[in-house]
């Protein structure tokens, strides 16, 4: 049963792109604002990247009505515990970097 959840959540998590847009939404953002911080990446692939995590419950949504209409995105109470680990990554990564070095 965990390899099952766990190779679920590693198919969306190891998709291109996906780290780094949850780790840009620690805080609501526009999409027009993701796209200016994430270099690289095309409006469409960002469009699709979110709806895919929207779609697994790690982002919300929200559409306001107004001229010109604005959409945010912000991580959900499972995004933020899930993006509380990327702090263990960047510990490991930079110790690991480190013993390379050696």
């Amino acid at each position: 049963m965990k390899n099952c959840l766990l190779t679920n959540i590693m198919k969306i998590l190891g998709k291109k792109w996906v780290l780094i847009i949850l780790s840009k939404l620690n805080n609501h953002k526009r999409f027009n604002e993701l796209v200016g911080e994430i270099k690289g990446i095309s409006a469409r692939t960002l469009s699709k990247r979110l709806n895919e995590l929207q779609k697994a419950k790690l982002i919300n949504k929200k559409i306001f009505k107004e001229i010109p209409p604005r959409t945010e995105y912000r991580l959900t109470k499972s995004g933020r515990e899930l993006t509380n680990c990327f702090s263990h990554l960047d510990k490991w990564a930079i110790k690991w970097s480190k013993e390379d070095e050696k």
